[in-house]
């Protein structure tokens, strides 16, 4: 693979050519990526990828209307040719007042955990190896009828370059896997998930996931229904960090809040969540597949809070939705997670989404609850414009006498998104990260769960 200080150069070569084309203002991402990624299904392997993909991504600006092309691979004419495309594009399109400048050069953030030379050096052969050993571990039951899974496994070298001075680069691993256990008995039938993101590899991962898939599914063999109405709902770390994942998100975005398509429009500084609620958006955090030392853009990594005590205190911006407003931009311009891409212009989005923890065990929140529901799963988002949140619990279990009993069938839950988080009253003290979102349990004091009973 091409080394950082190579693609730095490339980088700074296609923000010069831009600027002689005329661009007032550019940036370039030269990247060199290889990924092997592997799925299972129903015991068998179905495909196997290994992806070489090496190419620079430009971005131009004239009178503030971008233009944006890319080219595979290094070769000088390739990258001339998307230079020009780039400003060509600038110059067709409509000048937009709205913009006001790249961000400006900066020192980027060091940060640990970014690369992990041992997971660098994983084969496709390895890769494939994990796969089966994952569903193999997921299936170890005669009441597993089938499993799926999948791996995927990356190392990214990037350079990132701008007009006005900005020049950095970085190495990236990551390394995804998911599996699912189908599990049958007589009528009966449950699926159980888990899967994990990391920027390393961990030994113990094939072994644990498949485990915790396996034992949710035949857990959710014993099934019952639950009658219409209004409960306290344990929300489990995976269902919490899928629904936040756009939630927040997407909710926060500054482009989506200034254009009056997000829920959460007109609400900085005022409370959308209960006292126990924080959140932070956090690129620093060791290992995690959304750390960078810099943003899409240039900005240095940095910490950005997002929710405090229950109150919306920042929106996620970019360069173009800060400008807009005169401020800085939070850094929150992204060119992908674990890998990024030069095949598209950046994009405004967290990085590491963090749910502050809280003080309480899950089984005291369980005791506590009484007569509720366990959300463990579900694969429904949140109408962004209206907040409303409307969503079948995939994987869920009724609470009874203070203790989880049976799976629900074919039961749904209803609310708004901020009377979700205005009613959490309990908060985890130990956390796991699903889609981008570290989280504790939560519980919400009063959800409507639609029963099927």
């Amino acid at each position: 693979m091409m080394d950082e200080s190579e693609l730095a150069g490339l980088a700074e070569k296609a923000v010069a050519m831009a600027g002689r084309m005329g661009a007032d203002k550019c940036d370039a991402l030269a990247a060199d990526t290889q990924a092997v990624s592997v799925d299972q299904e129903k015991g068998s392997v179905k495909q196997a990828n290994r992806v070489v993909d090496p190419g620079v991504g430009i971005r131009t600006f004239i009178k503030g209307s971008p233009g944006f092309a890319y080219c595979t691979g290094f070769d000088g004419k390739a990258i001339a040719s998307a230079v020009e495309m780039a400003v060509s594009l600038s110059r067709a399109g409509t000048p937009d007042p709205a913009f006001r400048d790249l961000p400006q050069a900066a020192r980027p953030r060091a940060v640990a955990g970014l690369y992990e030379r041992r997971l660098s050096e994983i084969g496709p052969d390895e890769v494939v190896r994990m796969v089966i050993e994952m569903a193999d571990v997921a299936a170890d039951d005669r009441r597993i009828s089938s499993t799926n899974g999948s791996a995927g496994v990356s190392v990214c070298h990037v350079a990132l370059s701008n007009s006005n001075g900005f020049t950095g680069s970085q190495r990236l691993t990551s390394m995804d896997l998911v599996v699912e256990a189908v599990a049958r008995d007589g009528d009966a039938m449950f699926s159980g998930y888990d899967g994990l993101s990391s920027r390393k590899l961990e030994s113990d991962a094939v072994e644990r996931l498949g485990v915790k898939a396996r034992e949710q599914a035949i857990k959710g063999l014993s099934q019952t229904k639950l009658e219409t109405g209004d409960y306290p709902v344990i929300i489990d770390p995976l269902a919490f960090g899928f629904i936040l994942s756009t939630a927040v998100a997407a909710g926060a975005n500054a482009d989506s809040v200034q254009r009056g398509r997000s829920y959460l429009a007109g609400k900085l500084d005022q409370m959308v969540g209960s006292a126990a609620l924080d959140m932070v958006d956090d690129p620093t955090v060791p290992w995690a597949t959304g750390s960078t030392s810099f943003d899409g853009e240039g900005v240095p990594a940095s910490p950005l809070t997002v929710v405090d005590k229950g109150r919306l205190v920042s929106y996620l911006h970019d360069s173009y939705t800060s400008g807009k407003e005169s401020r800085s931009s939070t850094g929150n311009s992204s060119r992908g997670g674990g890998a990024w891409s030069y095949r598209g212009a950046p994009v405004i989005s967290t990085s590491n989404l963090v749910v502050g923890a809280g003080d309480s065990t899950f089984e005291e929140m369980v005791s506590e609850t009484g007569t509720g529901v366990y959300l463990r799963g579900t694969w429904d988002y949140p109408n962004l414009a209206t907040g409303e949140f409307s969503g079948l619990m995939m994987e869920s279990y009724a609470i009874r006498g203070g203790e989880i009993g049976p799976a629900l069938k074919q039961s749904t839950i209803g609310v708004g998104m901020v009377d979700m988080m205005s009613r959490v009253d309990m908060v985890g003290r130990t956390s796991r990260t699903y889609f981008g979102v570290t989280s504790p349990h939560v519980r919400v004091s009063s959800a409507r769960i639609g029963g099927s009973g």
